[in-house]
């Protein structure tokens, strides 16, 4: 096996930048707290600060589960099956939510349930149910990704053949017998995938509901103070068992998924969506409904950074201005501006689109040199590259504040670029996992035939395999500078005791100053606006190059 000098050192260079800090951080935990994972487990429900937290956990990311099946799997049939007026910007607009910046998402439903965003937080009756329907909402795109590529390329004449049929000459038989067995798959990794978000979310939980913690949120509200020799070792249990746990559930998810993705039917007859798809006039009432619930949060956070709250003696009453964007952006002794915020989250997003955009390409082509000549290996690499995956974003972020302090504590708190380190963790898999197929869907007689022709091994790269990987590359490039600049949980774990704030981590601080200032929650959402015309320029340029059978690509 001849494996590349640069591979290799592809691999060293992630493993660096990925499991080192992370074993740091857990060692150092380890080292605090001392080594017992059933002491760690049980520190959980021990402690007043994380009672419940493992049985909420699993409860609100169930329900979430089924809600979001509940509400995604009619649209996805409507979408996959019948044909409908600018249908690109329509499934563009069902599946936006879930690349929206989730900390965008929040401060859109604080404006839809309650008067201004105050009575959801006064009103504890509404935090779960709105909770459920803000995951749905950010999720319900899994469930169109996975399953509408399926109904929009199968051949009717499947369906046809069924009819005629005793077990499909019925709704039922044929839902039984035909759709129920095609769409399981898709069905179930999509609810995997809902699961683990629901299971990870933090900025939701975070702002929606104030009483109630997950193992995320838990995690990030007393990581601040773990890892300090003698100083709340329950804390640092709290952290090891939390982590544990999630590492545990997402492992055992992300490996179903990959389970059912395999035994999704990609040899069943296909056809083209000119030719599967036809009119249906009453699928509005569905459709329709899915594209006032994609936009209402985000028209609700736009509309929200114009309306200012006043209050005097005579009551309090609104009025309608552009006061909360020049607070945004203008600095103060107590808060940055969002030049400021912006800058730093731009400069965060080209350091990491310039690092794990040609890391991911490297580890994607290293996994498929390898699978030529030792196909276990490159199975084996390919889970490392989905290591992080299986963590969290808040215990990232924590791997990389505890493992940067092990390393040198002076030169975490004075490394401006720090915050892009866990970024860089956070999107390299996902570009591993969209150059993969693109890679491999590359005929190998393209370079024969050039190697034929004595072309070097220079024009090769340049004149065939990059015009191949050209979609993929803009759409890796594009959402990692999305996931970057939308990135909330580790961001907020390693700024918060810093001055680097970032778009997502100042719309945080914002929303948290009390409401003496009646400029600060109109300022939050002009910051979310901001975050939100970025985010949805560059999903809509994703879009172009996104092969319209690529299921759950985002």
């Amino acid at each position: 096996m001849n494996i590349k000098f640069s591979n290799v050192c592809a691999f060293l260079a992630y493993t660096l930048l990925v499991i080192l800090p992370l074993w740091l951080a857990v060692d150092r935990l380890v080292w605090v707290a001392g080594f017992d994972p059933s002491a760690w487990i049980s520190s959980l429900e021990n402690n007043y600060i994380s009672q419940g937290v493992i049985e909420f956990t699993f409860y609100q990311a169930l329900i979430s589960t089924i809600v979001t099946m509940a509400i995604g799997l009619p649209i996805a049939w409507q979408l996959g099956r019948y044909k409908w007026p600018l249908q690109s910007v329509v499934k563009a607009i069902l599946t936006v939510p879930f690349v929206m910046p989730s900390i965008v998402a929040a401060m859109g439903f604080l404006y839809i349930v309650g008067k201004a965003g105050l009575d959801i937080r006064v009103d504890e009756s509404t935090w779960f149910a709105t909770l459920i329907i803000a995951h749905a909402w950010f999720n319900m795109a899994l469930i169109i990704r996975f399953c509408e590529p399926v109904l929009s390329t199968l051949d009717p004449k499947l369906e046809e053949q069924m009819r005629l049929l005793p077990a499909g000459n019925t709704k039922y038989g044929r839902f039984r017998n035909l759709w129920l067995p095609l769409l399981a798959p898709s069905i179930a990794a999509a609810a995997c995938m809902t699961f683990v978000f629901s299971f990870t979310s933090f900025a939701l939980v975070r702002w929606i509901t104030l009483g109630d913690n997950t193992l995320e949120s838990v995690m990030a509200g007393v990581g601040s103070s773990a890892g300090i020799e003698g100083y709340m070792i329950s804390r640092n249990e709290i952290v090891l068992g939390s982590s544990m746990i999630q590492f545990t559930i997402l492992l055992i998810s992300l490996f179903l998924m990959s389970w059912l993705q395999q035994k999704r039917q990609n040899l069943l007859p296909q056809a083209s969506e000119v030719i599967v798809k036809k009119r249906n006039p009453k699928g509005w009432a569905i459709i329709g409904i899915g594209v006032l619930f994609s936009l209402s949060p985000l028209i609700a956070v736009l509309l929200a950074s114009f309306r200012i709250r006043n209050t005097d003696s005579s009551g309090t009453n609104y009025s309608w201005d552009t006061s909360g964007w020049e607070f945004a952006f203008t600095s103060s002794n107590s808060i940055s501006s969002a030049w400021e915020a912006l800058f730093n989250s731009l400069g965060y997003a080209a350091i990491t689109l310039i690092i794990a955009v040609p890391l991911g390409w490297i580890l994607a082509q290293t996994i498929i040199d390898v699978e030529k000549s030792r196909p276990r290996l490159a199975r084996t690499l390919d889970v490392l590259t989905m290591l992080p995956f299986a963590i969290s974003s808040v215990m990232i972020g924590l791997g990389v504040m505890l493992g940067m302090i092990r390393i040198d504590a002076e030169f975490f708190y004075s490394f401006w670029p720090t915050p892009a380190l866990a970024h860089i963790m956070i999107t390299t898999p996902f570009v591993v996992r969209i150059m993969l197929p693109a890679l491999r869907s590359i005929e190998p007689a393209y370079d024969e035939c050039a190697k034929t022709l004595g072309i070097t091994k220079w024009r090769r790269f340049t004149e065939i395999k990059l015009p191949l990987l050209k979609g993929s590359i803009l759409v890796a490039t594009i959402f990692t500078l999305a996931m970057s600049l939308g990135e909330f949980g580790a961001s907020w774990v390693v700024t918060r005791n810093s001055d680097w704030t970032t778009l997502p981590v100042m719309i945080d601080s914002l929303r948290s100053i009390p409401y003496k200032n009646s400029l600060t929650a109109p300022a939050a959402c002009a910051v979310s606006s901001v975050l939100m015309g970025i985010t949805l320029i560059l999903f809509t340029w994703a879009e172009k190059f996104r092969s319209a059978r690529d299921g759950g690509m985002f």
